[in-house]
């Protein structure tokens, strides 16, 4: 029998987020005050970045919102078709707490919890169908030897994996297009040997992190079959026209319609891209890849581990950037627009629709409802 996910035995009583308990402290004066001066020490280097407050929690859809006197503007959806989203459970692995949070517990075996690892199908009006990351393969005689020496930690169990899903149809595995990988990490990048025809894309720099993979490289972390993949191509700062959106930096129109958006979301490892996808009239969907590995990270309720993680360094190879970039996320969360989806958020196992059912509609669903009904208690 399968554990039990992390969020089904997680205790009720999660403090307030820090950043909660400070917007109460702001909008209750009715006026906007740096929140230095509220926020108690969440952890060094994630302080600066939590440095703004959130003027208030969005309720109506197409109104730019405020947060610490900026103002958040989504694009605009008039006139833009929306793509329609699906989720993709392609398995499960397990991670320690302490290498989640910085107050995690240090038994390593002992607090491992299992974490979902999610893919994403975005299917355009044009007939062009993309998945956003590919998860886990079943494959794992395709999964690089140095990760292979940390199965006895992270035990990743693979039922179906993204191949399997979509062979039950409406889409099958040919009809992908194009794969996004928002990184080059084992859990997302599945095996994309078995999508020859369709353009593996990749964030700026991901060819030198990839290096040449394993097992051309018997120590490298990462697979060759990216490196050798027909169809690569790696997105360029240069090259390829990026746009600021909301609070990033840079956006890149993957249809150049405005119904799907790849985001420069720095901090855990090189060209780590984000997926913002228009699902109806002022509602999108961000799927986060990597950005951030716990909902309560997201929340504010638990620090950011910077200190541990695999093969004995961080999760994120840049934490400050790291931080930076969740914070821009819950900047877009709070505009009420915007579903965050985290390849590995657990909360989202039981109420989010699986393929070949759609996110579209999200911000009206009864799903999304009973979510939030979950994640209120976990504040």
């Amino acid at each position: 029998m399968r554990p039990p996910l992390e969020s089904q035995t997680r205790l009720k009583n999660t403090p307030r987020p820090l950043w909660a308990r400070a917007m109460i402290c702001v909008t209750s004066k009715r006026r906007q005050i740096p929140i230095q001066r509220v926020f108690l020490n969440l952890n060094p280097i994630i302080d600066a970045s939590f440095a703004t407050a959130y003027e208030h929690r969005g309720s109506r859809p197409g109104i730019p919102y405020s947060i610490a006197g900026k103002m958040i503007q989504l694009p605009s959806s008039a006139g833009v078709k929306a793509v329609e989203v699906c989720a993709l459970a392609t398995g499960q692995l397990y991670h320690p707490e302490r290498w989640l949070f910085e107050d995690g517990d240090e038994d390593l075996m002992g607090s491992r919890k299992p974490y979902p690892d999610f893919s994403f199908l975005i299917r355009h009006h044009s007939g062009k169908n993309v998945l956003f990351d590919l998860g886990l393969t079943k494959d794992f005689d395709q999964v690089p030897e140095l990760i292979r020496s940390l199965f006895h930690v992270i035990t990743p169990v693979v039922e179906e994996d993204a191949v399997d899903i979509l062979s039950r149809g409406p889409v099958a595995p040919v009809d992908i297009n194009a794969v996004v990988l928002s990184h080059l990490h084992f859990d997302h990048v599945g095996d994309c040997t078995k999508f020859p025809d369709a353009e593996i894309v990749i964030g700026p720099g991901g060819k030198a992190a990839n290096g040449e993979g394993w097992p051309v490289n018997p120590k490298s972390p990462y697979s060759s079959a990216i490196a050798q993949h027909s169809k690569l191509r790696e997105l360029s700062f240069e090259a390829d026209k990026w746009s600021p959106l909301g609070p990033f930096d840079r956006a890149y129109d993957y249809f150049g319609d405005g119904s799907f958006y790849l985001l420069d979301t720095p901090g855990h490892m090189v060209g780590h891209l984000g997926g913002l996808a228009l699902t109806g009239t002022n509602e999108w969907v961000f799927m986060g890849g990597d950005c951030c590995h716990h909902r309560s990270i997201l929340l504010g309720s638990r620090p950011m581990s910077v200190t541990d993680g695999p093969l004995g360094r961080c999760f994120h190879s840049d934490p400050k950037a790291a931080a930076e970039t969740l914070q821009k996320i819950r900047q877009i969360e709070t505009t009420g627009q915007v579903f965050v989806a985290l390849a590995h958020d657990s909360f989202l196992v039981e109420p989010m629709p699986q393929y070949p059912g759609t996110l579209n509609g999200w911000s009206h669903s009864t799903w999304y409802k009973d979510l939030q009904q979950v994640l209120d208690q976990n504040r």
